[in-house]
């Protein structure tokens, strides 16, 4: 709808409400609708003019006159704008307060207030009865879903006032507006009455409360309770998100230690890390849960150690440490120095033991292996398990309102046929000159890493929706316009971008990046080359539409066998003997063109579908090398198996029919887990490996060295191969860390 300038001076008459620097067409009042009750009076010397007045629950009054008339403030209220020197607060009652403290929010910081209204004077006079009450409040107004949908792409605000019994918007489009956002913003809806039937039925359609027009002070005490049960809701969900984040560091560091940590409550152990565990000669926690720590003291020093432990509790020495001796269970003992703390689990206090390891590794190559923990090695970029740490760190602070975030996610559209033309190794050319395109046209503060294959990330910090669609449009026109030299070969390629904004609504960080994949999946279905900002209506529809299409081509595959089984070579660099393939799948569209896992497995896990692809490949796969294997050949199959499946307690019983129906011996299978899925579900993974060696098949855990406690998982699955994880293989020729790193586990896994 076209706007136009509205005839009103924008000059404030003092005492005058001013009228909308910019209206729309004038609008009839919904029938039976009645005129706000507010009272208006004739401004002296302007007959034409009215003053609004409302009853004041605080008054602002101001000592000095200007011309013989009261000081007033540009919104027609009894305040003062300048001669805040001179001004005398009066608080209203159940209002109390200190001096220039808001009773709603945090000192100095105003309520960001959006009014749904019929005209921007109504929706001043809703704002000043929260002025009155000594609220500053600074004030948005809308009065159709474009000026909403416009105002929140501005601002978020902290509450919403929201008329009923409007025409070009309602109460239901207001939240239903909001709910498609994903903005958790407090609606009070203001009506005519404020009967009980009228309350309910806001309340039943999103509204927090309803309030009448005839009881300021009602919606004054309402915007109270809702703007502080607003803070405590976001202090809850950031104290949260810190605990967790907390919680989670504080594992991963007992977790990856080198040092034996247990935690002991009333003197039972109730937590032990793995090098604990390995000193003190057992496999798992449970063994341990319930043991008294006096059990792993040597008798001859529980005297000692009980005299220490009375002191301690007693506060009686500052002495943190006791030089003992531990006791395996076989009786065997050995020297051991324990440092004891205070720490508390679960609310419960309890005393945290530590063991130094007194051998471990140099400091130096401990900092070269921790920074290659977070180094793509082909493009030197942050890689994908880094970017997701500092991702969560965004989406906290964002929570926590230190600032919002924004991502890129970056795809380029032709690399398969790159690949595919050039070879892998003029495609990785390809990948290590887009990441210096990208540094080249970030900035310092930028986090860059190679998220996947062929896509990155950035998250950029302090940063609203048109900032990143700035960024997100520079770099695609510069990836379209770079030429790649390789070999005698000038290489172009386009990039499709999706962007994601991170807000102190952002429920994670990776729904984040499954926003930013989904905005790009958008701009790559378009056609490419192009950027998109996740539009929740847009990206959800689209998002559930292709979701849909895929899962019914899963289920056309599986019923029609639609899929198709592929074999790559496993080479042995030490001359063993017998043929050994990778078993690889692909999906098959209605033109017969292949479609990648990438592209579909995702979509097979959300459903429930892939339990069911991987019992098709274990059946077809068991098929064509049972017929391979008649014909003299020793060759060996790898067959992944998802999370799912690791679950699956009828898994192996199917293993062994397929088995007994073809003929095949266990010995020519051998199931690949991936690294995180056993380590997720320790368990069911030994279970799985020792009863898959029952039927004498073999087992390999692929992507090894990954995570930081990949060695201790040896220590409880027997796998017969390991597949150290790709990004230790890149550059390997020339690349020293890599090199240490993958002999480290050469040594680790031949011991």
């Amino acid at each position: 709808m076209a706007r136009k300038s509205s005839a009103v001076s924008d000059r404030t008459l003092i005492g005058c409400m001013p009228g909308p620097l910019l209206s729309k067409s004038p609008r009839r009042r919904p029938a039976g609708r009645k005129a706000r009750p507010w009272r208006h009076r004739p401004v002296a010397g302007h007959p034409s003019r009215k003053v609004l007045e409302v009853k004041p629950v605080t008054a602002l009054a101001c000592n000095r006159e200007r011309g013989g008339r009261r000081c007033f403030g540009s919104k027609g209220f009894p305040r003062c704008c300048r001669h805040s020197g001179r001004a005398q607060q009066v608080a209203a009652p159940g209002l109390s307060q200190q001096p220039g403290e808001s009773p709603y929010m945090e000192p100095d910081h105003s309520l960001r207030l959006l009014v749904v209204e019929e005209s921007r004077n109504d929706a001043e006079a809703l704002a000043n009865i929260l002025r009155n009450a000594g609220q500053a409040s600074r004030l948005s107004y809308a009065e159709d879903l474009e000026d909403l949908t416009e105002a929140l792409d501005r601002q978020t605000p902290d509450m919403i006032l929201c008329a009923t019994g409007l025409e070009p918007i309602s109460l239901t489009d207001v939240v239903t507006l909001l709910q498609q956002r994903e903005l958790r913003i407090p609606v009070i809806a203001i009506g005519e009455s404020g009967n009980e039937s009228d309350i309910i039925e806001a309340m039943r359609q999103g509204a927090t409360d309803l309030c009448s027009y005839d009881q300021p002070e009602h919606l004054q005490l309402v915007v109270k309770r809702e703007l502080a049960q607003a803070q405590y809701s976001r202090a809850a969900q950031t104290y949260e998100a810190r605990f967790h984040e907390s919680e989670k560091r504080a594992r991963m560091l007992m977790e990856s230690s080198r040092d034996a940590i247990a935690y002991v409550h009333e003197g039972m152990h109730i937590f032990a890390n793995g090098p604990y565990l390995e000193m003190f000669g057992f496999d798992e926690l449970e063994e341990i849960e319930g043991t008294p720590i006096l059990d792993m003291v040597a008798p001859e020093e529980h005297d000692a150690f009980k005299e220490f432990l009375r002191n301690y509790s007693k506060n009686e020495t500052r002495q943190g440490k006791l030089e003992t001796r531990g006791m395996l269970p076989d009786g065997k003992t050995f020297d051991a120095e324990m440092e004891l703390t205070a720490a508390t689990i679960d609310g419960e206090p309890c005393t945290q033991i530590i063991i130094r390891n007194q051998t471990g590794s140099s400091k130096e190559l401990e900092q070269k292996l921790h920074f290659l923990s977070k180094q793509d090695v082909l493009t030197g970029l942050y890689n994908r398990q880094y970017f997701m740490e500092e991702l969560e760190l965004a989406v906290t602070d964002a929570i926590s309102g230190s600032g919002t975030s924004a991502i890129i996610y970056l795809l380029m559209d032709n690399f398969k046929d790159i690949k595919d033309n050039l070879g892998i190794g003029h495609a990785d050319t390809v990948i290590s000159d887009i990441a210096d395109l990208l540094r080249e046209h970030c900035d310092d503060d930028d986090l860059l890493a190679r998220f996947g294959d062929h896509s990155f990330s950035i998250l950029r910090k302090n940063c609203d929706a048109d900032s990143i669609q700035a960024l997100g449009e520079t770099l695609r026109q510069a990836v379209e316009e770079h030429i790649a030299d390789v070999d005698d070969h000038s290489i172009t390629t386009t990039c499709s971008i999706g962007m994601s904004i991170i807000t102190e609504s952002t429920p994670s960080a990776q729904e984040v990046i499954s926003r930013a994949d989904l905005a790009c999946e958008v701009a790559r279905s378009s056609g490419g080359n192009r950027v998109h900002l996740h539009n929740p209506v847009v990206d959800e529809k689209i998002g559930k539409e292709r979701d849909q299409q895929m899962h019914d081509l899963i289920g056309e595959a599986l019923e029609q066998n639609q899929f198709q089984l592929l074999y790559q070579p496993i080479v042995s660099l030490g001359g063993d003997a017998g043929e050994k393939y990778e078993v690889l799948l692909r999906m098959l569209n209605g033109d017969n063109e292949y479609i990648l896992p990438t592209q579909f497995l995702p979509i097979a896990e959300q459903t429930g579908q892939i339990a069911a692809i991987d019992r098709w490949v274990i059946r077809n796969a068991i098929g064509a090398l049972a017929e391979h294997r008649n014909q003299g050949a020793e060759t060996q199959f790898f067959i992944k198996i998802s999370a799912a499946t690791l679950l699956d307690e009828g898994l192996v019983e199917y293993i062994d029919n397929c088995m007994k129906e073809s003929g095949l011996p266990g010995e020519a299978l051998i199931f690949e887990i991936a690294e995180k899925h056993a380590a997720q579900h320790l368990k069911h993974a030994k279970s799985l490996v020792r009863r898959l060696q029952e039927l004498d098949c073999r087992t390999a855990l692929e992507h090894f060295g990954a995570s930081p406690n990949s060695f201790q998982l040896l220590k409880h699955l027997p796998v017969n191969f390991l597949k150290i994880d790709g990004s230790f293989i890149h550059n390997l020729a020339s690349d020293s860390d890599n090199q240490a790193m993958v002999k480290s586990i050469l040594d680790t896994a031949s011991s």
